[in-house]
């Protein structure tokens, strides 16, 4: 894959600027399914406590606690995406 590379920035969640700049040193530290980099984890550092955010998402359809389903609604990060 060298010297490939990918503007997570650019399209996608801000990965390499922000809160997040300098916090992991390889892809597979939020993809987590070796050779499938759609697949991503955000919970294994942002480890919200589980029934607070389903306390918190009680009112929200479809919600599901997972990394994906969180991405889906807070694309940018944040509460407000």
């Amino acid at each position: 894959w060298r010297p490939a590379s990918f503007n997570h920035d650019g399209q996608f969640f801000p990965i390499y600027s922000g809160k997040h700049r300098g916090k992991w040193s390889s892809c597979e530290d939020c993809h987590v399914s070796p050779g499938n980099f759609g697949v991503f984890e955000c919970i294994t550092c942002h480890a919200h406590n589980q029934g607070e955010m389903d306390q918190k998402h009680h009112e929200v359809g479809g919600y599901v606690y997972n990394s994906q389903a969180c991405y889906q609604c807070h694309p940018r990060g944040s509460g407000g995406d």
